[in-house]
């Protein structure tokens, strides 16, 4: 018999599946990011349509069992109206959930990424800037996941001059070997101080629309390194990289040639 569980979280994706069906991703206080089957959801006389829907807090009450979970039944905790009457901070609220959905382990409990979430979108519906909120999101939530690329001057020797950007790392300097595109340093900084600031803050840095989309474009070549897996031409040392991830949905990053030492 398939046990019944109780948990709040927030919506971060949704897709519609079946004729009435939707499948929901929820970042949940107890499990973690967790796949939720909500049936006949699109029908017109269900509440749930509207429920589950990205950025809504919930709580529900599901069965648990092989594949997506059931759900039994479940309310509305908070939307955020801000957010749905501002296209711009929906679609950055959006993007971040996004994000979460697609890096975050299922099922691996992690209360920090869930704190993080909430502080996202209530920054971003009480006038947090949105484009910079979602860049300052993106670092803070890939450094907690143990997978942010590295932005005190270069990975190798420290160096803060000639700095390139190597996707599978972060800053990486000519002088060891950098051959991607170099960084300014207003840039490399201005990411460092996105990832230091307290999320609420970040709309304190000026960056132009030009710099905001150049940080924009190196993070998305970052997460493009992530979605394709190691490599040994994106490797910018040479040797191919690999992810582990470790109970509570924190990720650790090794070289290839160290796994041997590492699980020895």
């Amino acid at each position: 018999m398939a046990k019944l569980r109780r948990t709040r979280g927030i919506v971060l994706v949704t897709r519609d599946v079946q004729e009435t069906d939707r499948l929901a991703l929820i970042l949940s206080e107890k499990e973690g990011k967790i796949p939720l089957l909500v049936k006949r959801a699109r029908r017109m006389e269900s509440p749930y349509g509207a429920i589950f829907e990205p950025t809504n807090t919930v709580e529900f009450i599901y069965y648990v069992r092989e594949g997506p979970y059931l759900l039994k039944e479940g309310s509305l905790l908070r939307l955020f109206p801000g957010l749905r009457g501002d296209r711009e901070r929906l679609r950055a609220a959006l993007e971040g959930l996004a994000m979460v959905a697609e890096l975050l382990p299922e099922r691996s409990p992690e209360p920090r990424a869930l704190r993080l979430v909430q502080v996202f979108l209530r920054e971003l519906e009480g006038g947090l800037d949105p484009g910079l909120g979602l860049l300052a999101f993106q670092l803070k939530f890939l450094s907690l996941l143990g997978q942010g690329p590295h932005l005190e001057g270069c990975v190798r020797c420290g160096s803060q001059e000639g700095l390139t950007w190597c996707p599978a790392e972060g800053l990486l300097c000519h002088g060891c070997g950098g051959r991607g595109e170099e960084v300014p340093p207003n840039i490399w900084r201005g990411m460092r101080m996105l990832l230091q600031l307290p999320l609420g803050t970040a709309g304190v840095l000026r960056l132009t629309r030009a710099e905001k989309d150049l940080v924009k474009r190196l993070l998305e070549e970052f997460r493009g390194h992530l979605r394709g897996g190691p490599s040994p031409q994106d490797d910018c040392h040479g040797a191919p990289q690999t992810i582990r991830y470790v109970p509570g949905g924190v990720a650790e990053r090794t070289k290839a040639r160290d796994l041997k030492s590492l699980e020895g």
